[in-house]
């Protein structure tokens, strides 16, 4: 049983949703944008009946006149399933398609203002039913939230993964039980018949005599385990891992451990959990290990639904399995039919940078890294900040990609507004995955840089005063050196041209010019200069407009 589909309506801290879950479900976001919050109603959903009024009040409405409304959606179920909710299951007349609602709903109480009604039913052939406590553990529903603990009580608490992994397989012991119970009950003789310990007993009781209402007998204390052979041969029994050779106790290993140990542990210890939702599954976790545990959530075994802000688990999933929430509470999923699987590796979809541009409200597309350190030094000089505007300058690492990348952040996809800046040998592709007349597109959403970026800013400093940003910024030796390389005799000869070309070009000895290059021009770059870089005054204008709208 999984969830396919979910809607939220009137909920404080979200706009409505209509959300389809295809296989897992990913969802990325800025900070305080509403992710959390989503998991957070998804738990008062699906999970356990005393969270319900501890945690819903009247502020959780948005409009206090309307009801909040949650509604999940399941499909592929068993005999088991079918057997527990035998009169909820709806089953399509025309497709047989099976499927099981569960709701939420919760209104102002109207006898008391201050407080609220809350139903929670499975509407199936039209009753209402409360579900019943094997109803919601049949859902499978599991809940790791951000603020989880790796406290020695969260692995061996009652309620740990260690206990509960344990209690599970405490009756697969069979004869193992009982031989373990008689090594315990012998351990507990030999406890009781100790010398030392006896003296240590009757001490105890002699001290205990003097502040206790009634004398204490050595015969009234007993050391022993804790453990009761006829119960559980397992209740002291905890989890150990090597660590240099010496096994130590799971809540005393290192952050990280201690976080990978209790996801998977999480996952293994709630037996038929269909959907295990986990806020921040990188907690405390190196990249390596980020992409390490993205490959356990990644796989079919159960239904994911993360929220996360790690590049490194976002890559490993399918990008129609992937949710952006805007910074106005809205959700955006592409349509699954958009993207082929070679558009998904031509848009870099495993870029890193990739995250932070689906979340943007501004994408400021550019073909490589160079580009982007002018963009972003231009708009340093004019006194933008990007962030405070929502933009994020994407370097693509090739003009050739932008087609594909357009294709899955543009409107059609994950709709992030965007702004392109390209060289004027390039830009017929550009405008061809943009559409639109050149007139419309050209000026408004791809700025063309003549002929190239490099010359566009070699011709607004001139080329004395380019040439004496490359030396000072150690790009050319000296002017000498700088001369020769461009093919002129003296500093006097130096030409736009000569310049561009230096700057883009691979020295003899490896290396690349271009990035050094447009660090040279960041450097120190004022507001007057940056205007004189067309291309990209132009693009930073328009997105100024149309943060302003």
């Amino acid at each position: 049983m999984r969830i396919r589909h979910i809607t939220a309506q009137n909920f404080a801290r979200l706009a409505d949703l209509n959300l389809n879950v295809r296989g897992h479900l990913v969802l990325i976001g800025a900070n305080d944008v509403g992710k959390t919050s989503l998991l957070h109603l998804l738990n008062l959903t699906l999970g356990p009946t005393a969270q319900l009024y501890q945690m819903l009040g009247v502020a959780d409405l948005r409009d206090s006149e309307r009801a909040l409304g949650v509604t999940v959606q399941f499909e592929d179920f068993n005999d088991s399933d079918r057997r527990i909710f035998t009169r909820e299951i709806d089953v399509d007349p025309i497709t047989k398609v099976e499927s099981l609602e569960i709701r939420l709903e919760v209104a102002v109480d109207p006898e008391d203002l201050e407080s609220v009604v809350i139903q929670r039913w499975a509407p199936g052939r039209g009753e209402v039913r409360n579900l019943s406590r094997e109803q919601l553990s049949a859902l499978g529903w599991r809940y790791l939230p951000a603020l989880r603990q790796t406290s020695a009580a969260h692995f061996d608490g009652a309620s740990g993964a260690i206990r509960t992994l344990l209690r599970a397989v405490e009756p697969e012991l069979g004869d193992e039980k009982k031989a373990m119970g008689g090594l315990l009950d012998d351990f507990n003789a030999r406890l009781a018949s100790s010398e030392t310990l006896t003296a240590l007993r009757e001490g105890m009781a002699e001290h205990l005599s003097n502040s206790m209402p009634r004398a204490i007998g050595a015969g009234d204390l007993a050391v022993r385990t804790s453990s009761d052979p006829a119960d559980s041969v397992l209740e002291n029994v905890s989890m150990f891992m090597s660590r240099n050779g010496t096994f130590v106790p799971l809540s005393e290993q290192s952050d990280g451990v201690r976080q990978l140990v209790s996801m998977t542990l999480f996952d293994l210890a709630e037996g038929g959990a269909n959907v295990i939702a986990i806020d921040e599954p990188e907690l405390h976790l190196h990249p390596s290990s980020q992409r390490t545990v993205a490959e356990l959530l990644a796989r079919e075994t159960n239904q994911k639904i993360l929220v996360t802000h790690s590049p490194y688990i976002v890559q490993k999933f399918d990008p129609i399995q992937v949710v952006t929430v805007r910074g106005n509470g809205e959700f955006r999923q592409i349509d699954p039919n958009v993207l082929t699987i070679e558009d998904k590796m031509q848009a870099h979809w495993w870029s890193p940078r990739m995250l932070e541009t689906l979340t943007a409200r501004f994408a400021i597309v550019v073909e490589g890294i160079a580009d982007r350190l002018i963009v972003e030094g231009a708009a340093q000089a004019r006194g933008m900040s990007l962030d405070r505007l929502g933009a994020v300058v994407f370097e693509l690492d090739g003009a050739d990609k932008f087609p594909a990348v357009y294709k899955l952040i543009g409107p059609k996809a994950f709709d992030v507004e965007v702004l392109g800046l390209v060289d004027k040998a390039e830009q017929g592709s550009w405008l061809g995955a943009v559409k639109g007349k050149p007139n419309d597109v050209l000026g408004h959403t791809i700025f063309v840089s003549e002929t190239d970026l490099e010359d566009e800013y070699c011709r607004a400093f001139g080329p004395r005063a380019m040439a004496v940003r490359l030396i000072a910024s150690g790009v050319a030796r000296d002017m000498r050196a700088l001369t020769g390389a461009c093919g002129v005799d003296n500093e006097a000869d130096l030409n736009v041209e000569g310049l561009a070309k230096f700057c883009r070009t691979t020295p003899k000895n490896g290396g690349n010019r271009k990035v050094p290059s447009a660090l040279a021009v960041t450097k120190g770059l004022t507001k007057a200069e940056a205007a004189e870089i067309v291309s990209v005054a132009a693009l930073l204008d328009e997105l100024e407009r149309r943060a302003a709208l």
